[in-house]
């Protein structure tokens, strides 16, 4: 698939691996070690819909405010929140959908 980034600071947090300290600093070594993985995964998968719902990724449509996004786990308490990339359809079908945007790490449970 191919990511795109709600902003350049996330996308270097994301991707930027000499940003390993800020990481760290912010969200805990595991999802230092963990996050860099999940992206690179998250760009090997052809659609959305190849994304397992199972763990360790446990892809899911959220709800409430975010319901137009999915979230994929990091660890057990961070999740990578993403959103179909803007357009003006929301497509349906999960395999059409090639393109995401990272909007945010989250912490599910605090």
């Amino acid at each position: 698939m191919e990511l795109t980034y709600k902003t350049t600071k996330l996308q270097k947090l994301c991707e930027d691996p000499s940003n390993n300290r800020e990481l760290v600093k912010k969200y805990g070594a595991e999802v230092a070690n963990k996050l860099p993985r999940r992206i690179k995964e998250l760009k090997a998968f052809n659609s959305l819909n190849d994304v397992p719902t199972s763990l360790p990724y446990r892809r899911h449509k959220l709800s409430g405010d975010l319901k137009d996004c999915f979230a994929v786990n990091i660890t057990g308490q961070y999740r990578l929140i993403f959103r179909q990339k803007e357009n003006n359809i929301i497509i349906e079908d999960l395999r059409e959908i090639k393109e995401i945007e990272i909007m945010e790490v989250s912490k599910h449970y605090e």
